[in-house]
Parts: structure tokens; sequence; C-alpha cells
């Protein structure tokens, strides 16, 4: 009995001992930690950037696609200096009296396209069809917003991207005519979208005078006609129903002669500059016969269908080859375009906040 009691109140006094010991153990501990508060360990962001900061002080002095660094050599100047932007209002000014004519011709082949559709003689439909599809593309160079966006969109917009694609009602225009033509639609059914052609292609041309281009657009698009020919028409993306990506091509080609013809009197060298180096950067002469070459290389090809620019999948392998190499050396040349007539148009550059800024995570 005596052992038993005693054996009780060790394991009694054991237990106390541990209780407390583990008591004194989470007092230490908390304390521990709180030297240590939550406030003290502050987030570190992974980087950040300040006005003072090295990379900040420096500068770039940027005038067109040339550019200089301060505190580094100059950049040599180019052969010809850049132009002035009042340069192009004169070409500029030419184009877009270039295009109302166009308008004002397309007008008159809307109104055929009309009497065709409304005789039911499909052929005819379809040649008068081809003729304001041609037409309607020598226009290339016509940068559009606004207002005569919306009409170009209407007058030559695609199914893409539109609810209900086809069968949208806000696919209209030269393309819902091709749609309906070659998958069989009477013709007639037809004649209304030819009706709301005619209105779309007249509002367009009161509205072409007003139109602004830019100079670097104007520039840059002596070389983007043909190259949107080839991605957009002779891929067949553009004309999935008819195939006619080479007549389409054709009219690009007429609406880029149309652009170097405004153009040339700033490609043609200024008489005070001497007449030593061999060859003036800015001379037409080049891009003029790869355009030729490529006006050589179409006619063949429509003197080998009869007389008719043959569609995309009508042409041959080899015709293929040789209408790809015309236009690439084509394009080769209209690339140096651009950098010929550099508008003297300096960027405007983004500010750089006056305070630091953290960038978080």
């Amino acid at each position: 009995m005596f052992d038993r009691g005693r054996s009780l109140w060790l394991m009694t006094a054991l237990l106390a001992l541990a209780f407390a010991s583990f008591a004194a153990f989470r007092v230490l501990g908390t304390r521990g930690h709180a030297a240590t508060p939550a406030a003290a360990a502050a987030f570190v962001p992974l980087g950040e950037y300040a006005e003072r900061a090295p990379h900040v002080r420096s500068s770039l002095n940027i005038i067109g696609i040339r550019g200089s660094v301060v505190g580094e050599p100059a950049t040599p100047l180019p052969e010809q200096p850049p132009l002035p932007a009042s340069s192009f209002a004169r070409p500029e000014a030419e184009y877009l009296a270039y295009g109302v004519t166009q308008l004002t011709i397309l007008e008159g082949e809307v109104a055929s396209l009309e009497s065709a559709l409304s005789s039911g003689n499909r052929a005819a439909v379809e040649t008068a069809w081809r003729v304001a599809f041609a037409r309607y593309l020598r226009l290339g160079a016509v940068y559009v917003e606004g207002a005569v966006a919306t009409l170009n969109e209407q007058i030559d917009g695609s199914p893409g991207g539109l609810a209900g694609g086809t069968s949208s009602p806000r696919f209209t225009g030269l393309h819902r005519i091709e749609f309906g033509l070659w998958t069989g639609a009477p013709p007639q059914t037809l004649l209304p979208f030819a009706v709301r052609l005619a209105t779309d292609v007249h509002m367009m041309r009161a509205l072409l005078p007003r139109v602004t281009i830019s100079p670097l657009d104007y520039a840059t698009r002596a070389h983007e006609i043909l190259e949107d020919a080839v991605r957009d028409l002779l891929s067949g993306t553009d004309v999935p129903w008819s195939g006619e990506g080479v007549l389409g091509t054709a009219a690009g080609l007429a609406a880029t002669r149309e652009v170097i013809s405004t153009l040339r009197p700033l490609l043609v060298e200024p008489a005070s500059v001497a007449a030593d180096p061999p060859a003036n950067p800015r001379s037409p002469a080049v891009v003029d016969a790869d355009l030729d070459q490529l006006q050589s290389v179409l006619a063949s090809l429509a003197a080998s269908h009869g007389g008719r620019l043959p569609t995309n999948s009508q042409l041959s392998k080899p015709q293929t080859e040789s209408l790809d190499a015309a236009i690439g050396q084509a394009l080769e040349g209209l690339a140096q375009i651009p950098g010929m007539l550099e508008p003297k148009v300096a960027p405007v550059a983004a500010g750089i906040p006056a305070s630091a800024v953290r960038i978080d995570p």
C-alpha cells in the first residue's frame, strides 16, 4: 500500500514537472518570435527603377529611322536628307484625285453589273463583276479611316469575323456578289446587293477628297500594295469563290504605278547634287524596270489564256513560278522606296515618371 502510494506521488510530480517545462518553453518561444515583429519583414520587390538610375539618365535622340545616343559617335548622315512632310502634299492630292476618277468610272461599271444581274445572264454578270472588282482594287494606296473605312468594308469586306459568316446581313458588296455568283445563286437574287454597292461607291466618291494620308503611310504603301496582293489575292484568301487573284494583282500593279508616278518628283535627284555618284539613290529607274517585267509576265499569262488573265487555279506550275519571281523582284525594289522618301517627322517619346516606381511581380 505504501509502495503503491509512493509510485502515484512520483508519477504526479513528474507530470507536474513536464507541464511546467512545456509552459515555460511556450512562453520563451513566444517571446523569442516577438523579437522579430511581422511589420519588420517588409516585401522586397523583384526590381525597381528610379529617375536617377543610370539607364534612365541615358538618352536617345530619334529622327525618323536614324538615331544617335548622347555621348556616342554620331550616326553618319544619309546621302539624302529626310524630306519635309509638306513634300508629300501634292503626291497625295494627285493620288486622291486619281482615286475619285477611278470611283467615277466604277459607278458606271456597277450600273452595267446591275443590268447584267437583271438580265439573268450569268456569263455577262461574271464578266461585269470582274471589271468592277479590278477597278475598285486600283484604289490600293488609299488609307481609309472613319466613314470611308466603313464604306470600304461594305464595298470590299469579307465575311470573316462577322457573326453568321456569309449569311450575315453585314456581308455586302463585291464579295457578297462574288459568293452568290460562284455558289449558284440566281443572278436576279443578287440585284439588291448591286444596288447597295452603287450607293456605297457614290458615297465614297463624295468622301474621298477629304481623306488624309500621312506621308509615312503613303511612302510605305508603294511597297505594300503588291505585298498585300501576294498575301490576300494570289493565296486565294480574299477571292475564295472566284479565284481572281491574278486579276486583282494586275489591278494592284496599276495602283502601284500610280503611286510611283505621283512620287516621281521626290525620287529625282536635285540638280545641286554632284553628278559623281554612279547611281541616284532616289532614282525610280530600277523600280520601273521591275514593274515593267511584272507587267510583261501578266501580259504573257493573259495571252496564253485566250486574252484574259487566268484564275489562281488555272496557273500552271511554270506560270506560277514566273509570276512569283517577277513579283518578288518588284517587291525587292519597292521595299527601298520608304527609306528613300523618309519624311522628316520626329516621333513623340513617352515621358518618364518623376518618382520611383516599384515593379511588383
